[in-house]
C-alpha cells in the first residue's frame, strides 16, 4: 500500500498518546485491531470479538466506528455474501506506519499553512534540541565505567 493515499486528518489531539493523536480512543483501538489481525480482511464481528475482550462494547458501536473509519478513507471495504446474508468486510488503507506518517505529513503541512516560517522554525528547533539531549545522555553513558 502506497502512501500517497491521503487518509482524512481532521484533527489533532496535542494530549493524545500515538494513533489518539489523530483518531479518537475507539477508532485507534478498532485500527490497532485491524493492522494486528492475521488474516484480511476481516468483519466487524471478527473485530468486536478482539474489542470485547478489553472493555464491554456493543456490535453496532463497532459496526459505527468502522464505518466512520471508512468514510475517512482509513478503511476500504467490500460487500461479501454468507450465510446470514450481505455483510462488508473491511481492511486498512494504509499500514500502520504508513498511516502515521501520513497523518504526520497532513499535520506539519497545516502547521507551516497556517504559521509558515515560525512552525518550520520551531520544528527546526525542537529537533536539534531533542538531538542534543539525546547525544548528551549517550555521551554519558559512554563516560560511566
Amino acid at each position: 500500500m502506497s502512501i500517497d493515499k491521503k487518509p482524512e486528518i481532521s484533527q489533532y489531539n496535542i494530549e493524545g498518546k500515538e494513533l489518539e493523536a489523530f483518531l479518537g480512543p475507539l477508532e485507534a483501538s478498532v485500527m490497532e485491531a485491524v493492522w494486528t489481525c492475521k488474516h484480511k480482511p476481516m468483519t466487524v464481528r471478527e473485530i468486536h470479538e478482539v474489542l470485547k475482550k478489553e472493555k464491554k462494547l456493543a456490535y453496532t458501536t463497532i459496526m459505527s466506528t468502522m464505518n466512520r473509519l471508512y468514510e475517512k478513507g482509513i478503511l476500504d471495504r467490500r460487500i461479501e455474501k454468507g450465510k446470514g446474508g450481505l455483510y462488508y468486510v473491511y481492511w486498512p488503507v494504509l499500514e500502520k506506519q504508513n498511516f502515521k506518517e501520513s497523518a504526520i505529513r497532513e499535520v506539519i503541512k497545516s502547521l507551516v499553512s497556517n504559521f509558515g516560517g515560525l512552525a518550520t522554525n520551531a520544528l527546526i528547533e525542537e529537533t536539534t534540541s531533542k538531538n542534543k539531549e539525546k547525544n548528551e545522555k549517550e555521551s554519558n553513558k559512554k563516560k560511566k565505567p
